[in-house]
């Protein structure tokens, strides 16, 4: 009702500008055209945008319906070759800000959801915010699968670290990795490469250098502004975690009692956790105590890295 008002006030201001009557009568026909072609239609037009047909009975919603069929298709066959990654998905003209508005004037475009892609970036850039610089440093940033000096010692690293960028990508409760390995091995690396390779897929995941994590935490409790209970629950449902340098910390009662939270909420959700650590399960055990190793073990692969320190050698 409210869109044939404001038709009927244009079409009286109209009448005093005939330039402004015939864009009118212009569009109309064009109306009356698209209406003509998309009756018979109708069924489909409302399969392919999910709509009821109680949600589709006046000639406006039927054009608004005819609209959001031709953007959802559009949209369908831009997601099919999509070059964007997750850090310039934003840059898609379906995630900006002018596409939301048209999601207001249009209520049928609700068919097309938000890019996995787009809700990743979103989560990485709030984790980020959270924890300074999301954790990756640097000089670890700009790592991947293809930038990793691959060796014959850490060939089944390697081969292992993308067999589970592949199987988390079908199921979301896969097993986890725990790397193991001497300094300058690689660990960290293959740790930020699987997050990248995910991230792409549209997994959104969290990079934790544990004894960062537990100064963040520590200094959160010496301010009390309550920064740390929302650490800790991020840490604990990232959809992926990586806990980089686990062993590495002052095992105080209070941090032992804060990985077994973390560990074992992670391990009842069954949420896949990639691990690095220089220590084997004993010293682990020793540091954190069996329940804590127990879990470790039945929700991730052990991946043993026997390299040279590549910062040593300058292989860099």
């Amino acid at each position: 009702m409210a869109l044939e008002s404001f038709r009927d006030t244009w079409q009286e201001m109209a009448q005093r500008n005939p330039r402004m009557l015939h864009t009118l009568m212009a569009m109309r026909e064009r109306e009356r055209a698209i209406l003509q072609e998309a009756r018979p239609r109708r069924a489909a037009i409302l399969q392919v945008i999910c709509a009821l047909p109680e949600q589709v009975r006046s000639d406006a919603e039927l054009l608004q319906a005819v609209e959001a069929e031709r953007i959802k298709q559009e949209h369908d066959a831009l997601c099919a070759r999509c070059a964007y990654t997750v850090d310039t998905c934003h840059e898609c003209k379906y995630n900006g800000q002018d596409f939301t508005y048209r999601r207001y004037d249009n209520p049928f475009l609700s068919c097309i959801p938000l890019c996995a892609k787009y809700k990743t970036q979103q989560e990485q850039r709030r984790i980020a915010k959270l924890m300074g610089i999301g954790g990756v440093g640097e000089r670890f940033r700009s790592r991947s699968f293809a930038t990793f000096r691959e060796t014959p010692a850490t060939r089944a690293a390697v081969r292992a670290c993308k067999q589970f960028c592949a199987e988390v990508r079908e199921n979301p409760k896969t097993q986890g990795v725990m790397m193991i390995g001497g300094y300058g091995t690689g660990k960290t690396h293959l740790a930020v490469a699987i997050l990248r390779e995910t991230a792409e897929a549209g997994i959104p995941g969290m990079f934790v250098v544990v004894p960062d994590l537990l100064g963040k935490m520590r200094a959160s409790f010496d301010r009390k502004d309550g920064k740390a209970d929302e650490l800790v629950t991020t840490t604990k449902n990232a959809p992926l975690l990586v806990l980089d340098d686990l062993g590495a910390e002052n095992p105080r009662p209070w941090v032992v009692e804060l990985v077994y939270v973390l560990i074992n909420h992670r391990y009842e959700h069954m949420l896949p956790t990639v691990i690095t650590t220089n220590c084997g399960g004993r010293e682990l055990e020793a540091t954190f105590g069996r329940r804590i190793v127990s879990r470790l073990a039945e929700m991730t692969t052990p991946v043993n890295i026997r390299a040279e320190d590549y910062r040593m050698k300058g292989a860099c």
